[in-house]
């Protein structure tokens, strides 16, 4: 099976880029675990991610992350800042010709085809020694998705329908570059939405998103709040 590293950059105390309210770091959480989840839902792959929290982590503690699983694919999510509009991909130097730039350009196209009909700026296809790219073994890609300081690109940023195409279209590009198979839908039990919807009603689980991934193991934090609220709602009583 694939294994593929989600690397939602910046984080902690790298805040990365800002602008219209809008933080990197921030951001490219949000859309790292959008697109972990929409993959997982949907292909057979082993995902995992360099980051699922709003944590630091070096460049190269990364790149060497990717490189200790022996993963198949590694992409970085980055958003831009400093002047300028749209979307662009980057490999590392001298490897658009080889199977990271083939990769780079299927998902690229993938995504500017969701992208142009929001009439997003296609910055293009390009390498550059970014260390992310360069420390890891395996075909890698980054990708900057749009400008935070820029308005019609952070109003973009800003819309939740949006930003769940757009990881989706990340997901599919990622899908036929690396063949994956795809899953066959999940039909979930009754017994199981009942048992989930009562702890939505009894206030241990307050995310919808959940919802959407029954059959996806809690991460340990989530355990821990739901046995906060279950300690606190028995203390109450």
């Amino acid at each position: 099976m694939s294994i593929v590293v989600i690397d939602p950059g910046h984080g902690g105390k790298d805040p990365g880029a800002q602008g219209n309210g809008l933080v990197e770091k921030q951001l490219t959480l949000q859309f790292g675990l959008k697109l972990r989840d929409w993959l997982r839902q949907h292909y057979q792959v082993d995902v995992r991610m360099t980051r699922e929290t709003d944590t630091f982590l070096s460049l190269s503690d990364r790149a060497q992350f990717a490189n200790r699983l022996n993963a198949t694919y590694f992409i970085s999510l980055h958003h831009n800042a400093a002047g300028g509009e749209g979307f662009e991909s980057y490999v590392y130097l001298g490897m658009q010709e080889n199977q990271s730039g083939t990769y780079q350009r299927i998902i690229h196209d993938e995504v500017m085809q969701y992208l142009s009909t929001l009439g997003v700026k296609d910055r293009g296809k390009k390498d550059a020694n970014f260390a992310v790219l360069r420390e890891t073994k395996m075909p890698a890609l980054l990708l900057e998705n749009l400008f935070v300081d820029h308005e019609h690109d952070a109003n973009l940023l800003k819309n939740p329908a949006v930003i769940d195409e757009w990881t989706k279209s990340i997901a599919k590009g990622m899908a036929k570059a690396l063949n994956l198979k795809e899953l066959s839908p999940v039909q979930v039990p009754d017994w199981k939405k009942e048992a989930v919807d009562w702890m939505f009603n009894e206030g241990l689980l307050t995310n919808n998103e959940w919802k959407k991934t029954l059959e996806n193991p809690l991460p340990l934090w989530a355990e821990a709040i739901i046995l906060r609220r279950l300690y606190e709602k028995l203390n109450r009583k």
